[in-house]
């Protein structure tokens, strides 16, 4: 069958292996690191990428289905990833690199606003 991915805490990518019940999903994770575990649904970001396996198998069965399918270069592409990286590299960003993107950020809202005015006062 064809199971959903999901990215969790980020790059941590857990591959559905089997529904326990209607909340919780057996899921594993070979390439991320993250060992086979029972989650609530509830937690999860599912997205719509997916590999075929069958229900209840093996991490090696896992392991073999991904670098067939070429995942973790979908997984790099998926949104939710490109968000938790930007965040990653916002958060790393020294004292004077914040302060150049606010400087560089305010001026781009001057801009905008100034042409904002521009066309209220010729309407």
């Amino acid at each position: 069958t064809d199971l959903k991915i999901n990215i969790s805490s980020g790059i941590n990518a857990e591959y559905g292996v089997d529904l326990v019940d209607q909340k919780h999903l057996l899921v594993d994770g070979p390439s991320s690191g993250v060992e086979r575990k029972v989650v609530r649904l509830n937690q999860l970001a599912l997205t719509d990428l997916k590999i075929n396996i069958p229900r209840g198998c093996r991490t090696k069965k896992i392991r073999t289905e991904l670098a067939k399918d070429g995942m973790e270069a979908k997984i790099a592409g998926v949104s939710l990833n490109r968000k938790h990286v930007a965040k990653a590299e916002k958060a790393a960003l020294g004292d004077f690199a914040r302060f150049k993107l606010r400087v560089a950020k305010t001026a781009t809202n001057r801009k905008i606003r100034s042409t904002v005015r521009k066309l209220k006062k010729s309407s």
